[in-house]
């Protein structure tokens, strides 16, 4: 609090704010509390973007506890939410600052096989927006790799990580990891470390072990790629206004909600 605290606003300022996920909010809640007025659009019906995805397996719901206070203080600062509702150029060129929050998307790696219809993203099974049983292959051990795959587990698929590391779960929490690590081991769930993805094919993947060379066959019925995302486009052209990015989209690291609040709280108390 000595060195980093939110800084009056430079006079009076419209700040328009492109996405409500918790880089959009943040940055919100700080160009409000420097008084400055702020309108946030959001395309999709809710707040919170990512954090609706990753609230969704098991142990994580208490996440959501953060949109829950960007719900409450967001309005009592004076904050305008407009969900379902794209920002136009023009809402942009009538502001003083516009900062972009539009986060990122599942990444889908070139993998021979990748298109098959059979391959879906962990976005879209963590949504909902696909259902899928049977033996599902996770390519992906990092956080929303492990998660899904704990996520799938729970709804009674077999399941199987397949990781290029030398570990799964390498991001995440030391306070999560051991229940996690825990219900991988009673529902049997393979763990392919040091193993490389060559294609997908009908039958399931076929890899490679990095470390011995031999060749590693896994049938499934599913894929989910869980291997990270890319950031969003944000056209500014014919944007007259300053223009920020923040969060994922802002080429910095994703699908961290402690990046995504640094970028937005210092863009925010800069302008």
């Amino acid at each position: 609090e000595e060195t980093i605290f939110i800084r009056p606003g430079n006079g009076s300022k419209k700040v328009v704010i492109a996405g409500a996920g918790i880089a959009g909010l943040e940055a919100a809640r700080v160009a409000a509390r420097r008084g400055y007025s702020v309108t946030v659009y959001e395309t999709a019906g809710e707040l919170g973007g990512q954090i609706n995805l990753a609230a969704v397996p098991p142990h994580k719901a208490e996440i959501m506890r953060a949109v829950d206070y960007y719900k409450k203080i967001l309005p009592a600062l004076g904050v305008e939410i407009k969900l379902g509702t794209p920002c136009t150029v023009r809402d942009m060129n009538a502001a003083d600052a516009v900062i972009v929050a539009v986060g990122a998307h599942n990444a889908m790696p070139p993998i021979p096989g990748a298109n098959a219809a059979n391959v879906v993203s962990a976005w879209d099974v963590l949504s909902g927006a696909v259902s899928v049983s049977g033996h599902c292959a996770v390519i992906g051990g990092g956080m929303v790799g492990t998660e899904t795959a704990e996520y799938l587990l729970s709804r009674g698929c077999q399941v199987s990580i397949i990781e290029m590391l030398d570990k799964i779960a390498a991001g995440e929490s030391g306070s999560i990891l051991p229940t996690i690590l825990a219900d991988f081991k009673a529902g049997k769930v393979a763990q392919y470390v040091n193993t490389r993805v060559c294609s997908i094919t009908a039958e399931g993947i076929a890899a490679v072990n990095t470390v011995t060379n031999d060749d590693v066959i896994i049938p499934c019925d599913w894929v989910v790629m869980a291997v990270g995302s890319e950031k969003n486009e944000f056209c500014i052209d014919g944007i007259t206004a300053p223009v920020y990015f923040v969060g994922d989209c802002s080429g910095e690291k994703t699908a961290d909600i402690a990046s995504a609040v640094r970028t937005a709280y210092h863009t925010a108390n800069s302008i």
